[in-house]
This record gives C-alpha cells, sequence and structure tokens, in this order.
C-alpha cells in the first residue's frame, strides 16, 4: 500500500479552532484501506512553511492530499477581501513539496468543492475532488497506481454514500489535545446533507439535497471513545442542523442517555417545528447550549430567505430553550432578499424583544455560486457571469445600503449587552474573552444578558 501525506489548510481561528473533520474522515477511509497516513495540520504548526516542507521531505510520500475547508477566513461584509493571494501560496507550497518527492497532488474540502476549476488552476495541484471524499480518493489511488488516466477533477455527487455506510473520523491524539485544549470541545457529525432550500446555504450543493443518516450505534461509540481514551466530555455536533424533521436526533440522544456516556454538547438548531419534549430530551442527554439558525429578523426577510418558519416560531423555539434553562443564541443577517428600512426596523426590536438570549447580527449575504441568492443578485444586477467569487462579495438588498443599515442597528441596539453588533464587534469580544479570562467553548454563552 500506499504511503500518504494529508495536509489540513485552515487558517482560520475565530469563533473556534475546529479539528478537521472533513480531512479526518478521509484519513479513516485510507487506514483502513491499508495506507499508511500522516496528518500535518497547518494551523497547529503554526503556519510555518519550511515546517510543512521539511516533514513532506521527512516522510516521503507517495501521495499527497491537501484539504482546503474554507474560502474566507473572515466573513465580514465590510472589507471586500480577494482570496487569489492565499491559495496561490498554498499552491507555491504543494508545488514545491510535489517537486521534492514526485508525489501526484490530491486535493479536496469543502472550499475546493464550491470553485473546484479556479482552485485547481491556483493550486496547480494534480487532481481534485468535489464533494465528500472517502470513497472518491481510495478509488483515485489505485487508478493512478495502476496507471490509468483518471479525470483531472472527480464529481462525486452522482454517488452520495448512504447514511449508514458514513463512517466517523481519524482523532490523532495530539490534534485531538490541540483542538480540545483551545476550544473546548470536539466537533462530531451524526448526519450530512439537508433537506431544506435556504437561499444563501452551500450545504446541498456540498452533501447532498436529503439528510443521509449515520448508524446512531457508530455516533455513541465514537463519542464514548472520544471520552474514555482522550478524556473529552464535550461536543460540538456540527451536522447542518441537529434537530431534523425525521427525528433521527431523539435516536442520538436517547442513545446519549441510555450509555450513560455524561457529557455536554452544542449543535444548530432550526425554529421550525421546534416542541418543548424534545428540546427537555436533548437536554437530558447533556444539550447545555443552542445555536438557532434564525438567519433573519423578521417573517418577510425570512420568507426571502426560503426559510420554513415564521418570527413567531423564531420566539416559540426562544422560548422552548430559556425556559428548559439552556443558553441561546440567534444569528441573524440584516439586508438580504426582500430587505427594506421599515422590515430592518422590525427586526430591530424584534431582536430586543427576545427574552434570556444573546442576538449576534451582521448585514451582508455572501454570495456563493449554486446558491439561489446567486441567481437573484444575477437578475438584480449585482453579480454577472464573470463576477468572480473568489473575492467575498455580498448580497445587498437593492431597498437598503449597507452604511443607513449598520447605523439603525447600532443605534436600536446599544446599550444592550446581549444585542451584539457588528460582527467585528463580536470576534473582539471573543478574543478578549480567551486572552483575559482563558474562556473556551461558545464564549458567547458568557456575554452578560440585558435587564
Amino acid at each position: 500500500m500506499s504511503r500518504i501525506f494529508l495536509i489540513s489548510f485552515n487558517t482560520c481561528d475565530y469563533p473556534h479552532e475546529v479539528y478537521p473533520l472533513g480531512l479526518a474522515v478521509v484519513a479513516a477511509a485510507l487506514e483502513r484501506a491499508g495506507h499508511d497516513i500522516h496528518i500535518y495540520d497547518y494551523l497547529v504548526a503554526g503556519h510555518n512553511d519550511n515546517d510543512l516542507i521539511a516533514a513532506v521531505e521527512k516522510y516521503q510520500p507517495e501521495f499527497i492530499c491537501a484539504s482546503i475547508r474554507n474560502l474566507d477566513d473572515d466573513v465580514d461584509s465590510s472589507r471586500q477581501t480577494d482570496n487569489r493571494e492565499k491559495f496561490t501560496r498554498f499552491g507555491h507550497l504543494l508545488q514545491k513539496a510535489r517537486s521534492l518527492v514526485s508525489a501526484p497532488v490530491i486535493i479536496g474540502g469543502a472550499a475546493f468543492s464550491l470553485m473546484p476549476e479556479v482552485l485547481l488552476d491556483l493550486t496547480d495541484a494534480d487532481y481534485g475532488i468535489v464533494g465528500e471524499g472517502e470513497k472518491a480518493i481510495c478509488r483515485l489511488i489505485v487508478e493512478l497506481q495502476n496507471n490509468e488516466k483518471p479525470d483531472r477533477i472527480i464529481y462525486t455527487f452522482e454517488s452520495l454514500i448512504p447514511g449508514p455506510e458514513i463512517k466517523g473520523g481519524y482523532y490523532h491524539d495530539s490534534l485531538v489535545r490541540y483542538y480540545y485544549e483551545r476550544s473546548g470541545f470536539i466537533n462530531i457529525q451524526t448526519k450530512r446533507g439537508c433537506s431544506f432550500r435556504c437561499a444563501y446555504c452551500t450545504y446541498p450543493g456540498l452533501e447532498g439535497c436529503s439528510f443521509r443518516y449515520r448508524d446512531t450505534k457508530e455516533v455513541i461509540d465514537e463519542i464514548s471513545r472520544l471520552k474514555k481514551d482522550l478524556g473529552c466530555n464535550r461536543f460540538f455536533f456540527t451536522d447542518s442542523i441537529f434537530n431534523d424533521p425525521a427525528g433521527h436526533y431523539r435516536e442520538v440522544a436517547e442513545g446519549i442517555i441510555a450509555e450513560k456516556l455524561d457529557i455536554q454538547w452544542t449543535a444548530y438548531f432550526t425554529p421550525y417545528c421546534m416542541e418543548k419534549a424534545d428540546i427537555l430530551l436533548c437536554k437530558m442527554a447533556g444539550l447545555y447550549a443552542v445555536e438557532l439558525g434564525t438567519d433573519a429578523a423578521c417573517s418577510t426577510t425570512l420568507a426571502g430567505l426560503n426559510k420554513m418558519f415564521d418570527w413567531e416560531d423564531v420566539v416559540r423555539a426562544n422560548d422552548i430553550v430559556t425556559h428548559a434553562d439552556l443558553a441561546c443564541a440567534h444569528f441573524v443577517v440584516f439586508g438580504g432578499p426582500d430587505e427594506t428600512y421599515q422590515t430592518v426596523e422590525e427586526g430591530i426590536q424584534n431582536c430586543r424583544q427576545l427574552q434570556k438570549c444573546v442576538v449576534i447580527g451582521n448585514t451582508g449575504i455572501r454570495i456563493y455560486y449554486g446558491t439561489s441568492i446567486y441567481g437573484r443578485a444575477q437578475s438584480e444586477g449585482i453579480v454577472d457571469k464573470d463576477t468572480s467569487l473568489l473575492e467575498s462579495v455580498y448580497y445587498f438588498s437593492p431597498e437598503v445600503q449597507k452604511d443607513r443599515v449598520d447605523e439603525m442597528i447600532t443605534r436600536g441596539w446599544q446599550r444592550q449587552s446581549h444585542l451584539v453588533f457588528p460582527a467585528e464587534k463580536g470576534k473582539m469580544i471573543s478574543q478578549a474573552m480567551k486572552k483575559m479570562y482563558n474562556f473556551k467553548g461558545l464564549l458567547w454563552d458568557k456575554i452578560p444578558l440585558s435587564a
């Protein structure tokens, strides 16, 4: 079998340093196939280019695989960043590594899957895998070993892995310690895909348009091993949403309870069809905080985002969560489809009236290829077919101006400690909590609530 050098090229540490789960799943698949693997984490190594090249030269791999997770390291609509320089730099590193060991370079990851042709050219990699990579990488390596001529870009959407066949990741002890000590939790996925059609979202394009559920017992066993072997007792379920309409999440909660795992965890929840009994079940299983994908601040703009719920559902979900004495945060964006100055003011007041929670606000929606908001942005003249989305391009409703919306929110949320705006303020608060108080975890749950 082959020696394979795997690189996590993520450089983003806000809001948390996040274990490279996508690469870990690929690593586990390669190990099951009998390959010898070495994982190199560019973030853990402090973005040290010389160290990366030295590690490649020492290991002498037959294949180099790189995962690129984030297009943007900082989603802030007040700054338009061109990511070309970052990916060109990654490409130069990969080319230098390839020249030392004469190994083919294969890239993948969420960012690559969003713009495969562009990033393959920028990095000058030999091959790229779009979508989930654990089976595709094993097939590709066999083909290359047999001197076959595979396509340069391999698309996996035609053959998505059935849920029960989705396996967990490779949890390297030193990497787990690094991320657990800094973020306060380890991330696990219980399912892939999403059946909702939110206007801005890339999940359906990356993972498929329906939920694919992992085997519940395997998820519970994975949590148990991480706790027993590596001392992890806090987890973040990184599913697109945890409380899926079919109720698979209840099986996970019941499994945690049945095995008496005694852990704490959080996840992304949707306000859609939330029930008190389900939240209480999750609390019994160790749920301590809920991140609600509210996304807009009034019913009009929720409809503009193709949400399945309205503002009454948001208020109801907030009450269910907070009455269960769970920390609760809403993430909302102003300036989306159908936003007007009237809906901005309505949204400001709606957020002020939410009780016992934190609301983190932003303005402008990052545009990605393949989303319905991309089509809307084209029809409204915000972008055209020649606009490069490698730059961080944001959607704003033609009915509003960003500066005025920012001013309205700043004025409307002033002296409300639980209403956080702009995004940069939230980042500064998080950094201060880490530096001054050594806080870990979500951090927003440490923000004092206004009276």
